[in-house]
């Protein structure tokens, strides 16, 4: 979708405030099965479809009246499978019709100061302000969700709410009572607005409110309703702990962090320690590799129980120019660092707990990617596929994600994140 037609798009949901469902063609019920609409593409052949989709060439074709020569935009029905197992809390079991609010920073106000200090309409209209790009993004998984669960007979009313960023907006949005009638409130994205939220509704027993990205579990706190999808980063070094504790029991363990993160580093060290004894703790004053070097020995484990993003580059940036044998673990914000070698973190071997982990030899994550391209002609970034898999999870699949209790009397968290590394410049899971 062009950013013209973006624009178009996000000045309707602000005028029009309530989307329902639309219809799609893209996956079909027959006969009490599930299938997926396929339009072949210019040279592309049975066994290339059915390694996208995880079957047999035989299953194709015994579902499809074709022979083995396809031709260019033919249409073939793959047969899938879609969990039919109740929503979390059992939300289609209270309403016929979920109504969802969605709470997203798209900034209208400051898109429209910046389109009206063009002097041509036609280049304003070719204008986005950068800030609103993670909204519009988001906005599309939504879209590709709402068209999956119509087309299963889902019924969703979405109302769409900019809170520009702001606590001021944010709270208007809440003394509006817009969100007093909904059974699903999603977003908003940052902390602060996340907080006045959660405190306003969650201890609502007739609503979810979900964090889709937030690292802050704060809003949790006395809010029983409140979701967080980000797994925390205590959670995140006990998966690491375990991992450890279970595969490398002989390998010598150093735990490397800087004075910020003293707390995590003595935490995952006082679980390790129940299991394993030979545990270093280090803090590093300096990260230059020859202020390091000496340090280490020539096989271990490293762990960088540290969020903060110069730490991690030059702790990583150092170790890869070691000679030693590392497998190096670290938190979930990695995968957010886009400039970071990725033949160096192959290298290192690095790990880390992932609870947005896109698998793309899946059936579910290949056909979100299949069903993404087919409708915006582009491809997802992580924004989209979040908000797809969060829209599936509570309105009909209730697999992806796993919740408990973060503290007495408080919300829930996401425990489902699944250790990753790199291979072949590809994350894949790594098998306990």
């Amino acid at each position: 979708m062009g950013i013209d037609k973006i624009v178009c798009f996000l000045l309707f949901v602000f005028l029009s405030k309530s989307i329902s469902s639309q219809n799609s063609n893209d996956t079909i019920f027959i006969n009490n099965d599930y299938y997926v609409k396929h339009i072949v593409k210019i040279n592309e052949s049975l066994s290339d479809i059915a390694n996208y989709y995880n079957i047999t060439v035989n299953k194709i074709l015994e579902t499809n009246e074709t022979n083995l020569q396809l031709y260019y935009k033919q249409v073939l029905y793959i047969p899938i499978k879609i969990s039919k197992k109740k929503p979390l809390f059992n939300l289609l079991k209270k309403y016929k019709t979920i109504d969802i609010a969605l709470l997203l920073p798209f900034y209208k106000n400051l898109n429209d100061t910046l389109v009206a200090s063009f002097e041509e309409e036609e280049d304003a209209e070719k204008v986005i302000l950068s800030k609103s790009a993670m909204a519009l993004d988001f906005m599309q998984g939504v879209h590709l969700a709402l068209d999956s669960l119509k087309s299963i007979g889902m019924n969703i009313n979405l109302i769409v709410l900019d809170t520009q960023n702001d606590s001021a907006k944010t709270t208007e949005i809440i003394k509006s009572k817009m969100l007093d009638t909904v059974e699903v409130i999603l977003g908003p994205i940052y902390s602060r607005n996340m907080q006045l939220v959660s405190d306003r509704y969650g201890n609502d027993k007739n609503k979810l409110i979900i964090s889709p990205l937030s690292k802050s579990s704060e809003f949790l706190k006395g809010n029983p309703s409140s979701l967080q999808i980000n797994t925390p980063f205590k959670i995140q070094s006990q998966i690491i702990s375990r991992f450890i504790e279970e595969k490398y029991k002989s390998i010598n363990v150093m735990i490397c962090y800087d004075e910020r993160e003293k707390g995590l580093a003595k935490y995952i060290e006082r679980r390790l320690s129940k299991k394993l004894k030979n545990i270093i703790k280090m803090e590093m004053i300096f990260t230059h590799i020859d202020s390091i070097r000496d340090q280490f020995l020539d096989s271990q484990i490293i762990i960088l129980p540290s969020y903060n993003r110069a730490f991690i580059s030059k702790m990583l940036a150092s170790l890869g120019g070691i000679d030693s044998s590392f497998i190096v673990f670290g938190l979930s914000n990695i995968k957010n660092y886009d400039h970071l070698d990725i033949e160096n973190l192959m290298q290192l071997d690095v790990h880390f707990p992932d609870p947005y982990y896109f698998n793309k030899h899946s059936i579910k994550d290949s056909l979100f990617l299949y069903n993404f391209e087919e409708k915006f002609l582009s491809s997802p970034n992580r924004f989209s596929l979040v908000a797809y898999n969060i829209m599936m999870h509570f309105c009909n699949q209730n697999t992806l994600y796993s919740f408990e209790k973060y503290n007495q009397n408080s919300g829930k968290v996401n425990i489902n994140a699944p250790l990753v590394r790199y291979s072949d410049y590809f994350l894949e899971k790594v098998e306990p």
